[in-house]
């Protein structure tokens, strides 16, 4: 779940094993990355669209200079979306 919202002062929203792998400890190590790499992508597709959301709420309230920025940081996650979907094709072929 996310909430981005104004005033929400915290990341609020499940991450589960971004980083120690508590979820996927008993998987072997090709199928725990392909999951990872499964949720890096949604979660990194989701904040790049509530980047586009308040880049265009930053431009209808006048602030063009931060509206592209947000537009900016949306298209860096659109590409790093590129290469986490090259090294999930990877492990597909690995087995």
């Amino acid at each position: 779940m996310h909430d981005h919202s104004p005033g929400n002062n915290h990341h609020d929203h499940h991450h589960g094993d971004h980083e120690d792998g508590r979820e996927t400890k008993e998987m072997p190590m090709p199928e725990k990355l392909k999951k990872m790499v499964s949720h890096w992508l949604k979660h990194n597709a989701d904040h790049a669209e509530t980047h586009r959301r308040w880049a265009q709420r930053a431009r209808e309230a006048g602030m063009e200079d931060v509206s592209l920025i947000l537009e900016s940081v949306a298209k860096e996650s659109q590409a790093i979306n590129k290469d986490l979907e090259k090294a999930g094709k990877m492990l597909e072929q690995k087995g």
